[in-house]
C-alpha cells in the first residue's frame, strides 16, 4: 500500500468478519495439479506439530506473556465479561453470538489466556469455507479455512499477540490436512491492516478469485493464504 508504514510484530491490527454461508457446490470441478504465480511461502510446517498443547511465548515490552488457549466454553464467561474492546461488534460477538454459531457448527472459537493471571487477552473464530478460482476455462472451488474473527483485548495490544495467535492458528489448520482436504486460508482483512497480514505472507484475492462475502465485508479487503504443499493456478 503505498505511502502506508508498514506495520511491526509489536503492533496488532483486528480483522473483522461476520461468518457467512459456503459458496454452491454446483459448480465443484476436479483439479489435479495446480501452480501458484506467488511462489512459496515462508511459514512452514513445524517438524512435529502437537497443536495447542504448548503455550504461546510472547515478550512484550514490560515482561514475557505466555498465553494457554482453551475452546470457547461458558465455564469461562466470568473471564469473558471483563474482556474490553472498543470494537463493539466485536465484542457482542464474544459474549453471545461466538456461543450460537459454535452450537450450530458455524464457527469454532479459541480464546486466549495470559498465563499468569488467567486473563482472556484473545479470541479467534475459524470456519469452513471455499475460494472459487477460474482457470483454463473451468471454474473450482478451492477447500479452505476461514479466519472469520480475530480480536484482542484492547489492554493487550501492540505487544505481538495478534501476530503470534495468526502463527498458531495457521499450525492448527495444518493439523487439519490429515484428515480433510483444504488449500488456502481466507480472511476479510480491513483496510488499514492489509499490510500486516502480507507480513504474514496473505495476498489479496486475484482478479479470477472469488468468494462468498457479506454486506459487513462491504469495506474489508478479502485475502487468503496458500498452505505449503497446495499448488494453485492463478491464470
Amino acid at each position: 500500500m503505498a505511502g502506508s508504514k508498514l506495520l511491526t510484530g509489536q503492533e496488532l491490527c483486528e480483522m473483522t468478519a461476520i461468518p457467512g454461508q459456503l459458496l454452491d457446490c454446483t459448480q465443484i470441478q476436479a483439479i489435479s495439479s495446480l501452480r501458484t504465480n506467488n511462489g512459496s511461502t515462508s511459514f512452514q510446517i513445524p517438524d512435529n506439530p502437537d497443536f495447542l498443547s504448548y503455550p504461546i511465548r510472547i515478550d512484550a515490552l514490560n515482561r514475557s506473556i505466555v498465553l494457554t488457549s482453551k475452546p470457547l466454553s461458558r465455564k469461562y464467561e466470568k473471564q469473558i465479561a471483563t474482556f474490553q474492546s472498543t470494537n463493539a461488534q466485536l465484542l457482542q460477538f464474544l459474549k453471545s453470538d461466538a456461543f450460537t454459531y459454535e452450537e450450530t457448527g458455524n464457527t469454532a472459537t479459541t480464546m486466549f489466556f495470559d498465563k499468569q493471571d488467567n486473563t482472556l487477552v484473545a479470541y479467534c473464530s475459524t470456519k469452513c469455507s471455499a475460494l472459487k478460482m477460474k482457470g483454463e476455462k473451468i471454474f473450482s472451488l478451492c477447500p479452505c479455512v476461514e479466519i472469520a474473527v480475530l480480536c484482542v483485548d484492547d489492554r493487550y495490544r501492540f505487544k505481538g499477540i495478534g501476530q503470534a495467535i495468526i502463527k498458531h492458528t495457521l499450525q492448527d489448520i495444518i493439523k487439519i490436512r490429515k484428515i480433510a482436504g483444504v488449500q488456502l486460508v481466507t480472511l476479510f482483512s480491513l483496510p488499514d491492516a492489509v499490510e500486516f497480514y502480507e507480513a504474514l505472507d496473505f495476498h489479496k484475492l486475484e482478479k479470477d478469485m472469488k468468494i462468498l462475502s457479506a454486506p459487513v465485508h462491504k469495506i474489508c479487503v478479502p485475502m487468503y493464504l496458500i498452505l505449503p504443499g497446495s499448488e494453485l493456478s492463478l491464470k
